[in-house]
């Protein structure tokens, strides 16, 4: 059967993908806890046979070899006589948190005659020193692992051995071990555990990752209504984390599509804008000549009209022509505010025709790689914009700043701001709201801005006016 469904196809990988990594984790975690266990068991076995060899009455065992020549009891009598000696000592002894046998063996009698923390008439019966395998057959204190010992109905156990000497002969041997396959069935218990542990949390986890994953898909396939129909960024997700993520691809997606408007107008400008602007220099040029003859005097003033109509459209193709994206442009470093202070006797020109005032605030801010021209007829279309939003008059502010590495040119008036219909069309080829408007103005502005590599953001002032803010990248 296909699985088409995609929670599904994500579930069932992320179920396997954890459950191998969990495998692998909780496989690799036990075997390096029962390693450290057995280290710990071995340690501890050590220091608890020392602790014997101070505490037990093992003087009897030195006495049994001393007067072992004329001992008349036969081996098993020999070994209760030491038993009874050695025994109620060894039944005081506590050992806490490790589940261990000990006891010590006699050398001439190959047998051991005692045990503990109880007592064992099994093992005191063992009579073969064979079935100890090579256990009590050690120079030196040491820990060994046996397979299937005697000691411990036939299981694998951990030991260790220290020697009892006396006048330089080994008489003895103080033994504690530890039952090997109880603490592997320990771990793979506690293994067991954890493995069911993590299959339930991880039911959990899937089961929440699906009710995650079923909301956010919902809400981006709203989100995705919402850029169709042009309210991307008045989308507020019901996952509040989720609206920076999406506020930021509604700005990019209406800074994309602008641009994909711009593209367009501009191959368009390519490829017709100098074929319609050819006649007209054609028409303007045979316009001037026959508004000169004397024939024609009355009707000089009609061909002047004609000429402004000719030039207006021309201006309108140039605008046309700057929307182009394979347009030429002069790229080198420059200073952004020499390039303020060169056009500013235009500017202030323009701002006493409308009885406005230009104010500057240039600070100190690093070389750009600039166009110069493009970058003037920007600052002059922006702040014409600003000059004509105050009709009763103003202040229009011109800044630059730097902050990181980024440089902002910003133009802030104290009209009466933009309305917020609006506010997201600015840029729009052919969008104007001036009666006498072709709506080219701000579109070659965004254009520019593209090929500086730059951004430009608009936005309304709480005090009023509008502000617009160009950032430059170093």
């Amino acid at each position: 059967m296909k699985i088409s469904n995609l929670t599904t196809r994500l579930n069932i990988k992320a179920v396997g993908i954890v459950l191998v990594f969990m495998l692998f984790f909780s496989l690799y975690h036990q075997w390096t806890a029962y390693e450290e266990k057995l280290a710990t068991y071995a340690h501890v076995m050590e220091e608890y046979t020392a602790y014997l060899a101070r505490t037990l009455p093992i003087q009897f065992l030195s006495e049994a070899a001393e007067y072992q020549g004329n001992v008349e009891q036969s081996p098993e009598e020999q070994v209760l006589l030491l038993n009874s000696k050695l025994q109620p000592a060894m039944n005081t002894v506590f050992i806490p948190s490790l589940p261990v046998k000990f006891g010590i063996y006699s050398t001439r009698l190959q047998q051991i005659v005692a045990v503990g923390p109880k007592p064992d008439k099994a093992l005191l019966a063992i009579d073969d020193s064979q079935k100890f395998g090579d256990m009590f057959h050690k120079d030196t204190a040491t820990l060994g692992r046996q397979n299937d010992s005697v000691l411990w109905n036939g299981v694998e156990i951990l030991y260790f051995v220290r020697p009892i000497q006396y006048r330089d002969e080994i008489i003895g041997y103080i033994f504690i071990c530890n039952n090997v396959d109880k603490v592997k069935a320990d771990m793979l218990g506690a293994y067991k555990k954890i493995l069911l542990g993590g299959c339930v949390a991880l039911v959990v986890v899937i089961m929440l990752f699906q009710e995650i994953f079923i909301r956010l898909k919902r809400e981006l396939a709203l989100f995705a209504d919402a850029i169709v129909e042009g309210r991307g960024k008045d989308f507020q997700s019901d996952i509040a984390e989720l609206n920076p993520l999406l506020q930021y691809i509604s700005e990019q997606t209406d800074r994309m599509a602008r641009l994909d408007r711009l593209n367009i107008i501009g191959e368009m400008a390519a490829s017709i804008g100098h074929e319609v602007r050819n006649p007209l220099t054609t028409v303007r040029g045979f316009l001037q000549y026959i508004g000169n003859k004397p024939n024609f005097e009355s009707y000089k003033s009609h061909f002047l009209l004609m000429i402004e109509e000719l030039d207006r459209a021309n201006a309108i193709i140039s605008d046309f022509l700057s929307l182009a994206k394979n347009k030429a442009m002069n790229f080198k470093e420059g200073q952004l505010n020499t390039i303020i202070r060169e056009v500013t006797p235009l500017l202030e020109a323009d701002a006493l025709r409308y009885n406005c005032q230009l104010e500057l605030d240039l600070q100190d801010i690093p070389l750009l790689r600039l166009d110069e021209n493009s970058l003037r007829q920007l600052i002059l279309n922006i702040v014409r914009n600003g000059i004509e939003a105050m009709p009763q008059g103003g202040k229009l502010t011109i800044s630059t700043s730097s902050f990181a590495s980024t440089v902002l040119l910003t133009f802030r008036d104290e009209g009466g701001g933009i309305p917020a219909e609006v506010i997201d069309k600015l840029g729009t080829p052919f969008f104007t709201t001036k009666d006498n408007g072709v709506g080219l103005g701000l579109a070659v502005c965004y254009r520019i801005v593209e090929r500086h590599n730059a951004t430009m953001m608009i936005e309304n002032m709480p005090e009023g006016g509008a502000k617009f803010t160009i950032t430059f990248k170093r």
